[in-house]
């Protein structure tokens, strides 16, 4: 299993307009275009502060995982990401170490994105979510990039 870094850091929000102006307000942040995730009843923009996206999620629908974390906690924290060299490979590794995921397999989704180097790519990336009971009530997310993609 490679985990190379922390990649991003998911922030759910009941305004993502309002929270990506106070991200570029203090952080004078770099805003990503606005990508909707129908999958998950979500839309998003990521917001570059640094070397580490902040994935400032809004729900689209009153039900979906975004609307459920607001109403169950309010705005915040929702998951911390780290980039893997094979989503397969750390899946196997996390879960003969006792780790359940949200579900059995990685999703794959095709979605722009921007890299470290300034380049756009428009490709699959898969990912998972352990479930947050596996590793101290955090819920953490693992990301194969597409090949070529240069993280920070």
């Amino acid at each position: 299993m490679d985990i190379t870094r922390i990649t991003e850091v998911g922030i759910a929000v009941n305004d993502l307009d309002q929270a990506v102006a106070l991200f570029e307000h203090l952080f004078d942040a770099e805003v990503g275009e606005l990508i909707d995730v129908p999958l998950y009843d979500m839309r998003f923009k990521m917001c570059r502060v640094g070397k580490v996206d902040f994935e400032v999620m809004e729900p689209t629908a009153d039900t979906g995982v975004i609307a459920d974390f607001l109403a169950a906690r309010g705005e915040g924290l929702h998951h911390i990401a780290f980039a893997v060299d094979d989503i397969e490979d750390t899946m196997t590794t996390l879960g003969q170490k006792g780790v359940q995921f949200v579900a059995d397999a990685p999703v794959s989704n095709t979605m722009p994105m921007v890299d470290y180097a300034g380049r756009h790519f428009r490709d699959d990336i898969s990912f998972t979510f352990s479930h947050p009971k596996s590793i101290l009530g955090i819920l953490f997310e693992f990301i194969q990039y597409p090949e070529g993609y240069q993280t920070p």
